[in-house]
């Protein structure tokens, strides 16, 4: 198990709970510009984490604009991650503000585990939010987004 996927430092202890078990791990990075950038991490080549970053307008509200994903993950609650965390069975979102180059930002961070809900729902949430909670400051440090 890798300590990291396209190029951001999570830990292995943080992404294990969040993946199948299997023989080869794929994460392929793909930069959509502007300051955003997606990572599909694949298990056996069958996709199990989809990674979202997203450097935005300070002001941007990232519960209001993830809403629909947010309920299509199932059951959203709010957690303390960042300024604004969110966790659901299928997903987790955090945002926090910051500094880059000189303009006030911020990042925004979503994951999600497609496929079918494992048995234990409270299990997989509490994987994600600390997951989300180790990513969301990662991406920061990557972008030179502090403070």
């Amino acid at each position: 198990m890798p300590d990291e996927v396209c190029g951001i430092s999570v830990g292995a202890d943080a992404l294990r709970p969040l993946l199948p078990s299997g023989e080869r791990l794929d994460a392929e990075p793909v930069d959509l510009g502007k300051g955003s950038s997606l990572c599909k991490v694949s298990v056996d080549k069958k996709l199990a984490l989809y990674l979202k970053a997203d450097l935005v307008p300070s002001d941007t509200d990232a519960a209001q604009v993830r809403k629909r994903e947010l309920e299509r993950y199932g059951n959203p609650a709010t957690i303390d991650v960042g300024d604004q965390g969110r966790v659901a069975d299928r997903g987790a979102l955090a945002a926090a503000g910051c500094r880059h180059q000189g303009e006030d930002r911020k990042v925004i961070v979503e994951a999600h585990v497609p496929g079918d809900l494992p048995k234990d729902v409270p299990q997989r949430r509490e994987s994600l939010s600390r997951f989300i909670g180790i990513y969301l400051p990662a991406v920061q440090k990557s972008l030179d987004c502090t403070g």
